[in-house]
């Protein structure tokens, strides 16, 4: 009787471990729909479009992430924003790894959970990149949409990215939105516990497994220049993050495959019966240069054969575009001297521009860039010596002022001012802040300038001459 009663709680204690098992094991592939909690997402911004998952990822999912990446850390790189290849550059001095897509059941449970929150498929996502920033690393203001063709050839654009916080952050690290507008019921966290850094904009701080999401393009799939981001230096601490930038199409697709004259998206045809060729034509059309995705429900082809009504049509279409462009250019060249990032100067060098030498302006902007990116550079080894040579630091200043003064990038010089007064007081405190101030407008006039020099090639491309601009104000 007592083996029987033995053997039966046996059974019984048998079974409620199967059963809690099972339990387990369901709630562990439990579909990642039923984890995602909308309640847990806080809106950041609305332009760039921008928001929070607190919670995002679990102490397991951030640890396990840290632990593939570790011992296959390597010096992160940046795309050329000409021919797309990867370089290094002290823009970005972090260190970083990709690990490739469903990995282990733990990375797929992950990119399942993005793909669900965002709406995004999973084949549009590239692999994850986990990065390490250590003691004053970080990553300047940038834009992850890409401006080469070599880059949008995989899936298209990149269209949104999350961004993933594996581990706390004692001071820095904060990710900011410089030229974000910031929505009018948030309330306004306190800035007290940020850098001077993240006070520069609106800035999410880095907390173990949150999740920031935000949108490079409009929904147009036109990008979005409020999306202007950076990754402040660490402080105190070391920083970990995995992210994972996603595309408007399928990142293993090479949209050069197949010519120029093909559909890309189911809907295309649907899209073009409703007049979306001619209300959205960079979308559906786009040009020689980035084809659009509905080119041939459009009846756009760079073969020849056309019918010379067609012919007629593409021609004026095109002049109208040209038209719209060359508007554009003006608007957008007056408001760099409205919001004061250029002043006369840049005027003058555009007038030297003329047939003989075309690409005046880009040859001196890029000198511009590059002598700029060195000395700042000089200017954050020079201020990280255990003993700063103020003199060597107020000379790089002093170059860095005039170069900036001889294309008329009027907010970098002023900044530049105030940065050497500081210098002649030795004040290090000030003048790191200055070197942020500094590094903040350049790296804002770089990106309106690499904007405008796009918009005068795409003139010229579609056939169009640059306007002259003429400032009444």
């Amino acid at each position: 009787m007592a083996i029987g009663r033995s053997c039966s709680l046996q059974i019984l204690i048998l079974n409620l471990i199967a059963s809690n098992l099972y339990q387990s094991c369901e709630s562990f592939l439990t579909p990642p729909s039923s984890i995602i909690n909308p309640s847990k997402v806080k809106q950041v911004s609305w332009k760039p479009r921008a928001f929070v998952y607190e919670g995002f990822l679990t102490d397991l999912e951030c640890d396990h992430l840290i632990s593939l990446a570790k011992s296959e850390l390597k010096r992160s790189a940046v795309a050329d924003n000409v021919s797309g290849q990867s370089k290094l550059s002290e823009v970005r001095t972090s260190s970083g790894m990709f690990i490739p897509k469903g990995k282990d059941p733990i990375v797929a449970g992950i990119e399942d959970k993005i793909s669900t929150w965002t709406f995004l498929p999973k084949e549009n996502g590239e692999d994850i990149q986990v990065l390490r920033y250590e003691h004053g690393q970080k990553y300047d203001p940038h834009y992850d949409y890409f401006t080469d063709k070599v880059n949008i050839a995989r899936g298209g654009h990149r269209i949104a990215t999350v961004l993933m916080y594996l581990t706390n952050v004692t001071k820095g690290g904060e990710t900011v939105f410089p030229q974000a507008e910031e929505p009018s019921r948030r309330r306004t966290p306190p800035k007290d516990d940020l850098s001077e850094c993240a006070k520069k904009g609106i800035a999410v701080k880095p907390r173990r497994g949150d999740a920031l999401l935000f949108f490079s393009l409009f929904p147009t799939a036109i990008p979005d220049q409020n999306s202007l981001h950076a990754g402040c230096p660490v402080i105190e601490g070391e920083k970990w993050s995995a992210t994972k930038w996603i595309h408007v199409d399928s990142f293993e697709k090479n949209l050069d495959i197949g010519g120029n004259c093909t559909d890309l998206n189911e809907s295309c045809e649907r899209w073009a019966a409703l007049g979306e060729c001619t209300k959205n034509r960079e979308y559906m059309i786009g040009t020689a240069e980035l084809p659009g995705y509905c080119r041939r429900s459009c009846k756009v082809s760079l073969i020849s054969g056309k019918s010379s009504l067609y012919v007629q049509r593409e021609q004026r279409l095109k002049r109208m575009e040209v038209g719209q462009m060359q508007r554009r250019l003006v608007d957008y060249t007056k408001s760099l001297f409205m919001e004061g990032f250029l002043d006369a100067q840049f005027l003058q060098l555009q007038q030297l521009q003329d047939e003989s030498n075309p690409d005046f302006v880009v040859e001196v902007v890029s000198l511009f860039f590059d002598d700029s990116e060195k000395l700042l550079n000089d200017l954050t080894m020079a201020l990280d010596q255990p003993s700063v040579d103020f003199k060597k630091v107020d000379a790089h200043v002093h170059q860095l002022k005039g170069s900036s003064s001889s294309i008329g990038a009027q907010r970098v010089k002023n900044a530049c001012i105030a940065f050497r007064s500081f210098c002649e007081e030795q004040n290090i405190d000030a003048t790191l802040r200055c070197l942020q101030q500094v590094k903040q407008e350049y790296y804002l006039v770089k990106n309106k300038l690499e904007t405008m020099l796009r918009l005068e090639q795409q003139i010229v491309a579609a056939g169009g001459s640059i306007p002259m601009i003429e400032l009444g104000f």
